[in-house]
């Protein structure tokens, strides 16, 4: 840390979006780490797309163009976690996807309540310290739902993150593509260090997310998402998000 109170090194700033709204493309002089309190922003940074749904946020390195536009259908509560140069010493030189806790997201909001007047006292102080500590020691990840431009496999990502696919297997959706497994398996990981399987999976949660968001029932979401039975839907959210569907909407 340096020698500047540590409320002259971290800001936060939050802000209410409704579908499509647009975040025209910036830099900043400070790094930002980007977050949904409710609901999905999609970033777009130096030419790659970046998803921040529940759980997860996008660091933005200092000095890194970037744009945003909301894509969920409800209003997105969103936050942004400001860094002072000094402080981004220790973070990704490059952007990057963080794994966050309820307790982070709850702790944000807590500090974003806290009267203007008081932002020079010892408790102030002691959460904006906490709230970097765990922002440090987040798990971090390349992406979270990374696209691509590869000729042959966008039309493939754009067919498996379509709602109306999600019901149909892997193999019948990969059927037509006229590439073995191994060689799929070779260009996913390429392009999107993942698998398809994976990749499928995370287009799926954003999804149910939304759904959830809006009211639909387990069981009707379960369905549409190709599960018979509903537990094996709930078992696959709360591996992906550490919630069941239920507890998921109540803290949403």
């Amino acid at each position: 840390m340096t020698s500047a109170p540590i409320e002259q090194q971290i800001e936060l700033f939050e802000a209410h979006y409704t579908t499509l709204d647009t975040v025209y493309p910036h830099s900043c002089l400070w790094g930002d780490f980007n977050f949904c309190l409710d609901g999905i922003f999609e970033y777009e940074i130096q030419g790659q797309h970046h998803l921040s749904p529940a759980s997860y946020g996008v660091w933005i390195p200092p000095h890194t163009e970037h744009c945003s536009v909301a894509i969920d259908e409800q209003p997105i509560h969103y936050v942004a976690i400001r860094l002072a140069p000094d402080l981004c010493i220790d973070f990704p030189k490059q952007t990057e996807v963080f794994s966050i806790q309820p307790f982070f997201r709850l702790l944000a909001q807590e500090i974003l309540a806290f009267p203007t007047e008081q932002h020079t006292t010892p408790p102030y102080r002691h959460l904006l310290q906490v709230l970097f500590d765990q922002l440090k020691t987040a798990p971090k990840h390349q992406h979270y739902l990374p696209q691509s431009h590869d000729v042959v496999l966008k039309p493939i990502l754009a067919q498996l993150a379509d709602v109306d696919h999600f019901s149909l297997s892997l193999q019948r959706c990969l059927a037509n593509v006229g590439l073995s497994e191994r060689q799929l398996l070779r260009l996913s990981q390429h392009e999107l260090q993942m698998s398809l399987s994976e990749w499928r999976n995370r287009a799926k949660i954003i999804y149910a997310i939304q759904q959830l968001r809006a009211g639909q029932s387990i069981k009707a979401l379960s369905y549409e998402l190709g599960y018979q039975h509903s537990s094996s839907f709930i078992e696959f959210f709360k591996r992906y998000t550490g919630k069941t569907p239920n507890q998921h909407r109540a803290t949403s």
